[in-house]
């Protein structure tokens, strides 16, 4: 099966984000956080949970990519990208009912996120419906 334009854009689209926002955490978390005007407390134990998190989204980001090579984790990855958006999403949600609404950047990029998912589950969808 060869990749459409809607399963190639979106698995490039959400390898790029999580490979970016997942680097820039492992590598420079104060900076990119800085960007959000966040400011991490000078802290070694939170700094190692963080950059774990950052790693864990370039891993996320890998296996999404490889849907772009590997025919047979086309759907694998556009599955992934979607439960990992939407877990970024739904986790926005909650903390907005539970801590209050954020500043605009961070709406935006929840929007962003459920965006991508839900972008992700219509690939999969449409990709399994054409493999039966």
């Amino acid at each position: 099966m060869n990749l459409t334009f809607l399963q190639k854009g979106t698995l490039a689209l959400s390898g790029l984000i999580a490979m970016g926002i997942g680097a820039a955490i492992l590598f420079a978390p104060a900076t990119f956080y800085g960007l959000s005007e966040v400011t991490l407390p000078d802290d070694v134990n939170l700094l190692n949970d963080i950059r774990a998190f950052g790693g864990g989204l370039v891993a996320a980001a890998v296996f999404i990519s490889l849907g772009l090579v590997q025919r047979n984790l086309i759907l694998p990855s556009l599955m992934a990208a979607a439960i990992v958006f939407a877990g970024f999403g739904l986790a926005r949600i909650w903390a907005i009912s539970v801590d209050g609404v954020p500043a605009a950047t961070y709406v935006w990029v929840l929007i962003i996120e459920l965006f991508v998912a839900a972008l992700a589950a219509f690939a999969g969808i449409k990709t399994s419906n054409t493999q039966v």
